[in-house]
């Protein structure tokens, strides 16, 4: 009886000693990353991206996705040429192991060409991103965002289908 209680004070105080460790602060490995990649969302310098992101990164997004390295280079160039004034800020983080979570909001106007002539009109989107994270390098990304209202704050109008749609 007296080991089963020596037993179960050595566990409870191994539970206590665990429990009150401080956790990795994975923030602080992480988080310069995010915002390198911010600051080259807001600059357009995609050659910062070499030092911080895979060859074969993948964003994987409904409205923008992208495979590798260059495709990410090319959508920043391409947002930025549309939308030369696009401004990206990223809030509300969460940081694990190897990944990390925020939410975001962008704004921007549309002034520049790109899969559609200018609108000249601003924007303000929100979203959230979760990005994975290998060796000290930016993997893969999952951006979620409501593209409708970037649509309808650019002045489009979605347009019911005429006739019944039959399956």
């Amino acid at each position: 009886m007296k080991n089963l209680i020596l037993l179960i004070a050595i566990s409870c105080l191994v539970i206590f000693i665990i429990s009150c460790q401080q956790q990795k602060d994975y923030s602080a490995e992480l988080k310069p990353l995010v915002d390198k990649y911010v600051e080259v969302w807001n600059t357009g310098n995609v050659d910062e991206l070499d030092a911080i992101m895979e060859e074969n990164f993948v964003r994987n997004a409904e409205a923008t996705p992208a495979e590798g390295l260059d495709k990410i280079k090319m959508l920043i160039t391409g947002s930025r040429t549309s939308f030369p004034d696009l401004y990206l800020v990223l809030t509300d983080f969460i940081f694990s192991e190897n990944r990390f979570a925020a939410r975001f909001s962008f704004t921007a106007t549309n002034t520049g060409p790109g899969q559609f002539p200018p609108t000249g009109k601003p924007v303000e989107v929100w979203g959230v991103v979760i990005g994975h994270f290998e060796n000290g390098m930016l993997t893969e990304e999952w951006v979620g965002y409501d593209n409708q209202s970037l649509m309808e704050q650019l002045g489009f109008t979605m347009i019911p289908p005429t006739q019944e749609i039959t399956n």
